[in-house]
């Protein structure tokens, strides 16, 4: 699967506060650029981007972790450039949402896909 290309920037308000701030200290998106954990990445350089639900220890501690912690299942974000991978880790559904989307919008080109195709419109290899 290919992203398909967006014609519309996702909506910051459809964040929750935490979200927000969270894209805030660790993603941003410009016109010629992305930085992830403050480091820059070109948009031609992007050649794929993953999104995998976070796994979670079995038994009660992960229990506690996944629903009194963290409220809800969590994701990691990969992308992948270059040589090189940038992984927003154990973000929630929403967060993964904004970032694919933002990425569909901004990237000059294809990007391979894996993940749940409900994020963003996707095409068919």
């Amino acid at each position: 699967m290919r992203l398909k290309r967006t014609q519309v920037r996702p909506n910051v308000d459809d964040l929750t506060a935490s979200e927000a701030r969270y894209l805030q200290d660790h993603f941003a998106e410009f016109a010629g650029e992305v930085l992830v954990h403050h480091k820059p990445i070109l948009w031609e350089r992007i050649r794929e981007l993953q999104v995998v639900k976070a796994p979670r220890i079995s038994g009660l501690s992960g229990l506690i972790v996944r629903y009194l912690i963290h409220g809800d299942e969590r994701y990691h974000v990969g992308i992948y450039y270059d040589d090189y991978e940038a992984v927003l880790p154990n973000v929630t559904l929403n967060t993964a949402r904004y970032v694919v989307q933002s990425i569909a919008y901004y990237a000059p080109g294809p990007i391979h896909y894996i993940g749940p195709e409900d994020l963003s419109p996707v095409i068919d290899d």
